[in-house]
């Protein structure tokens, strides 16, 4: 051994290898910093670091060839060969980073925006995706899928900082998506993952926040607790956040983001189960749960805002009669505002309701105040598009809307109502409006809204054998979907339009479009009923139940639209209504 580190220090190997190292270590330091600001892919680093390994290899074989000599010049061949591998080098360098993004991009679901170019991309801004659940039981997926919503929904309310909607981020729930393009199709510059192991009352939860534009880890951390002690956690995760990005860390007015009274363990399992149940609009269910949650602590404000905002959807996602659920919604409501009147989730509910019942200023106001709170909330601002839609104000809710979607790239509600919405003011042709509404059911099929707006968009455009396959799918399980076929058959072919307005008015097939006024009265229209359907509006009586006002404004009334019957109808509705300017007091 002696002997051999004698040759070794006189071949000045060692000298060798650590001058290579010293070099390697520096050239990778510099790399590593252009990489961050020209946003390179990982691949080019992970050659790079191949490259000088292979050229460590090759300099302690010069140095043992050298040192055998008992000289240390290289030779004219030698240097050749050194520049062979550094041009080899530089050119598989340059072509991963011609490659690299195209080869690990992956193609973003179909309702997804054009990517936003990493410089328009807010510093401040993140999307929470799912945290994974590592708990060996699928049942508790609940459990991560609920916790994740909290931390995104508290971090929605900080005013300064952009957070992707919890469509969008569970959109890559699942996937081993590449974060760059996860961060260019929702347009943030940051993403927060982790994992939930829960076992018993002990839970342990990870996370870790990563810059979208590098790949590079911001923060890290680990956290093990008892259940009772959740919302701690929480408030840690956000406050790491808040630190890194260098935002201010509490809703508007100051007021937390995380409860701080104790909430029983029970209620809050049940209202994570509520969550999940709300986002995929099983609103039936949603409310079974979230009532077990209030009943086991009647002073959990969220769960009661949570519940009323589901009683305040039930009309729209079942048979559910309207007037009751109203109440329900409004005693919710009023009931999580006593407890905390910063609840932006029970604004929400409440102007649902009020637009419901055609309370336009109230309903504006609930919606303005909610959006106070929680500025960044996509739920909130898709609502409020939806109210201004509805009373006619088309420009301001397709502002709110791309607020929203700026928010929620994926979400097929915002997606469908922004086609609707453009097609009605011209801004899109038909080629346009077709192409953007297919890519919307392609991605969101199992969606019951989608079918719904694609059903009235395929109408408008003349293209029946497409609205006929919508209006099949836009049915409520137990609906006859012949008899909803046979009316758009009627649209189509004058032949068969006796039959279609015969199946509209009588048949109990066809009972759920005869519930709504107005979508009764745009489907007469079609099938060419001009007096019938203007006399369903002009006598229904709308103080006993709500209408979808935001029909109104389709096409499809174009022809009655100067009728002075049809304004009359608008005149008693008190449409359209102007909402009072944002700095009015």
């Amino acid at each position: 051994m002696t002997d051999l580190w004698q040759r070794l220090k006189q071949r000045k190997l060692v000298q060798w290898a650590l001058a290579y190292i010293a070099f390697a270590f520096a050239l990778l330091q510099g790399i590593d910093i252009v990489a961050q600001r020209f946003a390179w892919p990982e691949s080019i680093e992970r050659v790079l670091i191949l490259v000088l390994v292979l050229g460590f290899c090759v300099t302690l074989v010069l140095a043992w060839y050298h040192g055998e000599r008992g000289a240390q010049g290289v030779s004219a061949l030698e240097l050749m060969i050194l520049a062979a591998l550094l041009a080899i080098g530089g050119g598989l360098l340059w072509k991963f980073e011609r490659t690299a993004p195209a080869a690990s991009a992956v193609r973003p679901p179909a309702t997804a925006p054009r990517a936003t170019p990493a410089t328009g991309i807010a510093s401040k801004s993140v999307a929470v995706l799912p945290f994974v659940n590592m708990s060996g039981d699928p049942g508790n997926e609940y459990f991560s899928d609920g916790i994740t919503e909290e931390i995104l929904n508290a971090l929605a309310q900080v005013p300064e900082l952009k957070v992707a909607a919890r469509t969008s981020a569970f959109a890559f729930k699942g996937k081993a998506e590449d974060l760059r393009t996860v961060g260019r199709t929702l347009g943030v510059a940051t993403v927060l993952e982790g994992s939930v192991q829960r076992a018993g009352d002990e839970v342990r939860i990870t996370a870790q926040l990563i810059d979208t534009r590098s790949g590079y880890h911001l923060w890290s951390e680990k956290y093990d607790r008892k259940l009772t002690n959740i919302f701690a956690v929480e408030d840690e995760i956000s406050q790491a956040i808040a630190d890194k990005l260098k935002v201010q860390l509490a809703g508007a007015g100051g007021h937390p983001l995380f409860a701080r009274q104790l909430i029983d363990s029970r209620a809050h399992d049940f209202y994570l189960r509520g969550l999940t149940l709300l986002a995929a609009r099983l609103v039936g269910d949603a409310v079974s749960v979230f009532q077990q949650s209030v009943a086991i602590d009647p002073d959990y404000a969220q769960a009661w805002a949570a519940l009323a905002e589901a009683q305040a959807l039930l009309p729209t996602y079942g048979p559910d009669d309207m007037r009751i659920a109203n109440a329900d919604a409004i005693r919710s409501a009023r009931q999580a505002l006593a407890l905390d009147p910063d609840i932006a989730q029970a604004h929400v509910a409440l102007g649902i309701v009020y637009a419901n019942q055609m309370r336009w200023a109230d309903a504006d106001q609930s919606f303005r105040h909610a959006l106070k709170l929680a500025p960044g909330d996509a739920e909130a601002l898709n609502q409020y598009a939806q109210f201004l839609e509805g009373v006619g104000q088309l420009d301001a809710a397709l502002v709110e809307l791309d607020r929203a979607l700026q928010r929620d790239p994926l979400s097929a509600v915002s997606g469908a109502i922004r086609v609707q919405l453009r097609f009605n003011q011209h801004r899109d042709d038909a080629a346009t409006a077709a192409a953007r509404i297919k890519d919307i059911i392609d991605a969101h099929p199992e969606s019951l809204f989608v079918h719904r707006s694609a059903t009235l968009i395929y109408l408008a455009l003349h293209r029946y054998p497409e609205a006929e396959t919508q209006i099949r799918l836009a049915g409520l399980h137990g609906t006859d979907p012949d008899a909803k076929a046979l009316v758009v058959r009627g649209i189509a072919d004058a032949s068969q339009r006796q039959r279609a307005v015969h199946s509209l008015e009588t048949s109990a097939g066809n009972a759920d479009l005869r519930q709504d006024p107005v979508l009764h009265a745009l489907y007469l229209l079609q099938l060419g009923e001009r007096d019938r359907a203007l006399d369903v509006l002009g006598h229904h009586d709308f103080s006993r139940s709500s209408a979808i006002t935001q029909l109104l404004w389709l096409q499809a009334f174009d022809p009655v639209r100067d009728d002075p019957r049809f304004k009359t109808v608008l005149a008693r509705l008190h449409l359209p209504y102007t909402p009072e300017p944002i700095d009015a007091p």
